[in-house]
């Protein structure tokens, strides 16, 4: 009797642990499917609804590296990028081996300030991704964001010798030459990017960029428009604004330079925009209010020092204008050097 009852408990633990089983086997099938529900979303552009199969693949198998990596692919692509390193975190924390995970967090963290833990990891793979056009322009952005151009225009010009048609390697390279002064191959680069491809954005914002420079404030509004029309970046809002306030539309560029401030308060060149709108209706105290808080937050931003160096003027104050201005032409602009020449002598 004692034996039967043992071959039946047995027999009892065999049910439940294949039924354990066929579950975790179940489980997994239905995972995998979200999985690859989530993958056709992606490639569709419908990015909720991707997050919401990757998010359910997760929810059947929660030790599932892979949909955790693919979620935070579609959260960067979303402007999620703190949901997006949470879950490139927790990829890694599944498999510390997962090479494209690496990058994907490497990449994620160059969008923010931890810009030391996107170079490791980067470094990390960088074996792996030696043949990779898109892992140099990644490397470049975060050497940009630490200001050493001569590292980050070296990996440029390993992103081109892999491919030539890589319009953010062009990008990215017309952004170093625009930073260093060299407008006419800044120019050639950006253009470059756009023909390579007509939806790069950020090159025809920093084309705009460009041909403000030279004073054509129509084509750079032009310019403006078509960033924004991909991307209504706050960034190319503010640029835009700058832009009518040099055409004389005062008002239709202060309201959009308060768009970006508003969006963010710790804009500096939107700061130093709503300077020059101050300067230009000859509010000179609320404007050198503004250049201030623009030099605060960014003493390098792009022709403060001009600016500033004529709101003094205009107040009579040479010899701090020629200060001013003097400085502009440390940092080698143009029109501080003609102003330093034309009225400091």
């Amino acid at each position: 009797m004692l034996h039967n009852i043992n071959t039946f408990k047995k027999y009892i633990s065999f049910i439940i642990f294949s039924t354990f089983i066929f579950a975790c086997e179940r489980a997994k099938k239905d995972s995998e499917l979200f999985f690859i529900q989530g993958n056709v979303a992606y490639k569709k552009g419908n990015y909720e609804e991707a997050i919401k199969f990757y998010t359910e693949a997760i929810e059947k198998t929660p030790e599932f590296a892979d949909a955790y990596n693919n979620r935070g692919t579609v959260k960067m692509a979303s402007n999620k990028l703190e949901e997006a390193i949470a879950d490139f975190e927790k990829a890694l924390s599944l498999d510390n081996e997962f090479i494209l995970a690496k990058y994907n967090l490497g990449e994620a963290y160059s969008n923010t300030n931890e810009l030391d833990k996107s170079l490791e990891l980067l470094k990390q793979i960088e074996t792996k991704y030696k043949d990779s056009s898109f892992y140099f322009v990644t490397l470049s952005n975060v050497l940009i964001k630490k200001n050493n151009y001569a590292d980050a225009n070296s990996q440029l010009l390993n992103a081109i010798r892999l491919d030539k048609k890589n319009d953010k390697a062009w990008t990215n390279l017309g952004f170093i030459q625009y930073s260093e002064k060299k407008y006419k191959e800044a120019k050639a680069s950006f253009e470059r990017a756009i023909n390579l491809n007509p939806n790069q954005d950020l090159a025809y914002n920093n084309l705009s960029l460009v041909y403000a420079n030279e004073n054509n404030f129509t084509k750079a509004i032009e310019l403006s428009n078509k960033a924004i029309n991909i991307n209504k970046s706050n960034l190319y809002i503010n640029n835009k604004g700058y832009f009518l306030l040099n055409i004389g539309q005062l008002e239709e560029g202060k309201k959009l330079v308060d768009e970006a401030i508003e969006a963010d308060p710790n804009n500096a060149w939107a700061f130093r925009n709503l300077g020059v709108y101050y300067l230009l209706n000859k509010n000179f105290m609320k404007a050198i209010e503004n250049f201030v808080k623009s030099d605060k937050l960014d003493p390098s931003v792009e022709l403060l020092n001009y600016y500033m160096g004529l709101t003094q003027q205009s107040l009579n104050n040479k010899v701090k204008a020629c200060e001013y201005w003097s400085i502009g032409k440390k940092l080698n602009e143009q029109k501080s050097i003609e102003s330093l020449t034309k009225f400091c002598h």
